[in-house]
């Protein structure tokens, strides 16, 4: 190219990929009538380019590596050539752009939106309720798809299930309703009170209607006879290959916890970790069809229950899903109520605990301080977090601190349960939870009888009844497991963090997490490269600033087809569905959502925007939050009620409030807008109705 065609042409110069696509490459964008880009390499002869000669592209690249080095960091000036060669640079600074991850619709594959797509956050907002770091998404994303297309196939062939936008986590409700009622002619009202979300209300059928939403398609079901009778044999099959797939990711997580890292170097732990996250994933992939299981099983109990019994009796059915054993989460809050017990009926363990507040308590119990009269204190603490200290609220992000690395995080509410020992029972709760059990199932058979052909529907109703209780263990146990091995990855992210801390290369233990995995693989080849490493810093910086950014804001509950926000459960936009609204005067002022738990109760509010402020109730409080997760479920105990916005009859939160007998309504529309704190309320958990008494 001749000098003429270089003269007066400019633009910027990027030290950096400004997308994050390219590593070492650097970037010259060419402004004006026809603005393009050309990227260079940081070094070596430059060939004729067609939008510039060598010699004004090789100025350019000088002028900017100097920027570079003299702002320590990847760097972006303007320029502007006079001639071949002949550039004037200006305005040099470091690049920091917001640099987000993610991008719609998944990773890894093109995406060509169906004509049903349709993104929600139900469900996904309980398990995965913030702001995904990059590392977090890199890792999870596939797994999620590959895990939700495994029972179905080519039905779901070409499309994606989980997707990101502005950094929340969406899964594709769409595609769900078109399987459940196109492919299988099943009920999607049943499905939406299973899963939940604040659009359980207004999602039909797609390019249906709403009435044919809560009826079988007899005719498209009949021709699916062959395939739901492999489903139902693959149904009856999960729980023992369960104990299977628990078995596999234990021995992983026991072989990552026996390595002696001081003996590894970074590559070979990330040799362990990209080993342990295929292990990971398989288990994510189980985790997803016991998924598909447990909501098939509930969907069946409910249709039956509108068919036989009538919609006013779905207390029965949430009765006979009370007191199930061996749900691991369930356990877990029992097992901490227990040391509670042994501590309130001790006194001097009572005053010991009365003493320190959350975060002085695990090294109280660990210093000399403690009595020897008490020592069990430590002892069974300890074996607590041994066996549950994996826990932690938004637990699928790998950057949340679990229970054994911050044990405030629990001990706040095991201190509560000490101190209120008129609700911390456990016996007493089992044996409560049982009874309604067995008066729920003998209750519908009564009922049953009352038909004609009563004694024909009793015998199919109560097959439903034992599948549904065999499977719901599933929604809650892979977690649990999947989450016993992040602890232990984590601790290797941490040793690479720490020596990375030490050599320069990243600032911060938590930096880690801003990198996709396969970045973290680059750096841990070539994290003696300053350039590399100056790369991956900036990278980080940017993603922090975009982090913070969606942080601000909440993500609208259902998008359209391209991703981006339709209309809120109740018709209004979705500006207005996260906008603060002024409560109405008139009292009493009754609310509607999705009944989850048995039972009434009556106390003051207590609104929580997270776990941290959820750990604020005081017993005999009513808890109301946007969702609950596991993480969350310790506090349950203490609460009269709860109430969410987000949620359905299987919700983590919902589960767990049965398995204690405490009154829950969820997929409550704006509660946390319309509730204050304080607020005198009434909880109905059998209608699903939730009364504002009084307000603060």
């Amino acid at each position: 190219m001749n000098a003429t065609l270089t003269e007066h042409v400019g633009g910027l110069a990027w030290s950096e990929d400004p997308l994050g696509i390219e590593l070492a490459a650097l970037r010259i964008d060419f402004e004006g009538a026809a603005p393009r880009s050309v990227s260079l390499p940081r070094r070596g002869p430059i060939s004729i380019s067609d939008y510039g000669d060598a010699e004004t592209l090789g100025a350019v690249r000088d002028e900017l590596l100097d920027a570079e080095r003299e702002l320590g960091g990847p760097a972006v000036l303007r320029w502007r050539a006079y001639g071949s060669g002949n550039i004037d640079a200006s305005d040099a600074r470091l690049i920091d752009e917001p640099l987000p991850w993610g991008g719609g619709p998944g990773r890894g594959m093109p995406h060509h939106p169906a004509e049903f797509d349709r993104w929600s956050r139900a469900n996904a907002g309980e398990v995965i309720p913030n702001v995904m770091t990059p590392l977090s998404w890199s890792v999870i994303a596939d797994a999620l798809d590959r895990g939700f297309h495994a029972p179905w196939g080519e039905w779901s062939e070409g499309r994606r299930f989980v997707a990101l936008y502005d950094g929340y986590a969406y899964f594709n409700i769409g595609l769900m309703m078109e399987i459940i009622q196109q492919r299988l002619g099943l009920t999607g009202a049943h499905f939406l009170e299973a899963v939940g979300g604040p659009e359980a209300a207004e999602v039909v059928r797609p390019g249906g209607n709403g009435e044919r939403s809560t009826k079988i398609q007899w005719l498209t079901m009949s021709r699916q006879i062959p395939y739901m009778l492999r489903w139902l044999r693959d149904q009856e099959q999960l729980p023992k290959l369960w104990l299977t797939e628990r078995q596999s990711c234990e021995d992983e997580r026991d072989r990552l916890k026996a390595l002696d890292l001081s003996e590894l170097s970074d590559r070979d732990i990330f040799r362990e970790l990209s080993r342990s996250s295929a292990e990971s994933e398989r288990q994510t992939i189980f985790l997803m069809r016991a998924q598909a299981s447990v909501f098939s099983a509930a969907q069946g109990l409910l249709w039956a229950t509108d068919r036989w019994l009538g919609s006013n009796l779905r207390n029965l059915v949430l009765g006979v899903m009370q007191g199930l054993p061996g749900i691991r989460t369930q356990e877990g809050n029992l097992a901490l109520r227990r040391i509670a017990q042994r501590a309130t009926n001790d006194a001097e363990a009572t005053e010991f605990v009365r003493g320190e507040d959350a975060s002085s308590l695990w090294p109280a119990v660990h210093s000399e301080r403690l009595p020897d009269s008490i020592a069990w204190l430590r002892d069974e603490l300890d074996e607590f977090m041994a066996e549950y200290g994996h826990r932690a609220a938004g637990e699928l992000e790998a950057a949340e601190p679990r229970w054994v690395e911050r044990p405030e995080l629990i001990l706040d509410t095991f201190r509560d349960y000490v101190l209120h020992p008129e609700r911390n029972d456990p016996d007493e709760i089992l044996e409560r939870q049982r009874s309604t059990r067995i008066e729920a199932e003998t209750e519908i058979r009564e009922r049953l009888y009352q038909h004609p052909l009563g004694r024909l529907r009793w015998p199919l109703f109560r097959a439903q009844i034992k599948q549904a209780r065999r499977l719901q263990p599933l929604r809650e146990n892979p977690k649990f497991s999947l989450l016993e091995l992040s602890l232990q990855q984590r601790r290797l992210w941490k040793e690479l963090a720490e020596r990375w801390i030490e050599r320069g290369v990243i600032n911060d233990p938590d930096d880690i997490y801003y990198l996709l995995f396969d970045e973290l693989a680059t750096l841990t080849r070539r994290s003696g490269d300053t350039v590399i490493a100056s790369r991956m810093r900036s990278r980080i910086r940017r993603r922090k600033l975009q982090f913070e950014e969606w942080k601000t804001s909440q993500a609208p509950p259902l998008r359209d087809r391209f991703g981006d926000p339709t209309l809120s459960a109740g018709g209004e936009a979705p500006e207005a569905s996260v906008a603060k609204t002024e409560p109405a005067a008139d009292l009493p002022l009754m609310l509607r959502g999705i009944a989850a738990s048995t039972g009434e109760a009556e106390g003051r509010a207590h609104v929580a925007d997270s776990a941290a402020t959820g750990r604020e109730l005081t017993p005999g409080q009513i808890l109301v939050a946007r969702f609950t997760d596991p993480g969350w479920t310790p506090i349950f105990p203490l609460a009269a009620a709860v109430v969410t916005e987000i949620g359905g009859v299987l919700s983590h939160g919902a589960i767990v409030a049965r398995e204690f007998g405490i009154p829950a309504v969820v997929n409550v529309q704006k509660a946390t807008q319309q509730i204050r704190s304080g607020d005198l309320l009434r909880v109905d958990g059998s209608s699903g109705q939730v009364t504002i008494v009084e307000r603060a």
